[in-house]
């Protein structure tokens, strides 16, 4: 029997360990090889040349040791679907898994508790201000009220490891208090937030705060072999130490 690969994700910083805690909390025993891109971060500011240029490198990174790749980065998430598929490297992944594609999985499994409610995306200033959230869920759910806003500083905060005070405006400011506040439900589109999702869930708790990475294991091939959940780490960058994720991730995934 070939044995199988493991589970290639990446993303421009940690916030794709939530979905990697996610598949392994679901119950998937896949080995995973993680890419902490701090190099390209932040990668929302950049030009659409450049960020095309990160999801090939992506691509050709993945495919060196996987044939499963999964984007845990909204942003490029986003552009990878909005680009020409052919200006993209065809490297024989035999499966690409987006944010995008969470998202969309989350909404047909959620339609019938989110009809006719008020939804608000919560991302960073690039993912709030794309329409294809709010199109997704216009699309697939009934009668909802859909909103963004823009949480970058608290994006910043969990990426690099910061104490951030959960009353003080500087990261969870009044206009993201307000849209929490009146709101129903919450998606936490950015791979982050799922991280400090208790402490989001302690200061509003009359919201439900939805984490479209929580359905990446059920959109994942699911023949592949049961492994052993072994961990390859690899942090680019000078934002954060490769030891300061290690420490990390052994807080984080407890080693599940």
């Amino acid at each position: 029997m070939t044995e199988a690969k493991p589970i290639f994700i990446a993303d421009s910083c940690i916030g794709g360990l939530s979905v990697l805690k996610s598949m392994w909390d679901w119950g998937d025993e896949s080995d995973v090889v993680f890419l902490a891109d701090y190099a390209i971060n932040p990668l929302g500011v950049k030009s659409d040349t450049m960020i095309a240029e990160v999801a090939g490198s992506w691509l050709r990174t993945a495919a060196e040791q996987s044939d499963t790749l999964v984007i845990g980065c909204n942003t490029l998430s986003i552009r990878y679907c909005q680009l020409d598929q052919s200006d993209l490297p065809n490297v024989g992944l035999k499966q690409i898994v987006t944010m995008v594609d969470c998202f969309k999985a989350m909404v047909e499994i959620e339609a019938v508790r989110l009809k006719h409610s008020r939804v608000l995306i919560l991302g960073t200033a690039f993912t709030a201000n794309q329409p294809i959230y709010p199109d997704i869920l216009e699309h697939l759910s009934a009668g909802i009220q859909v909103s963004t806003v823009a949480a970058t500083e608290l994006e910043r905060q969990v990426a690099c490891f910061q104490e951030w005070d959960s009353e003080g405006d500087s990261v969870i400011t009044a206009e993201l208090r307000e849209a929490l506040e009146y709101t129903d439900f919450a998606v936490l589109a950015c791979t982050c937030f799922p991280i400090v999702k208790a402490e989001l869930q302690m200061l509003f708790p009359n919201v439900v705060f939805l984490d479209p990475g929580a359905y990446c294991a059920g959109l994942l091939d699911s023949s592949r072999n049961s492994q052993g959940r072994n961990l390859s780490l690899t942090v680019t960058g000078e934002v954060v130490s490769q030891a300061s994720v290690e420490q990390f991730v052994e807080s984080y995934l407890q080693k599940l």
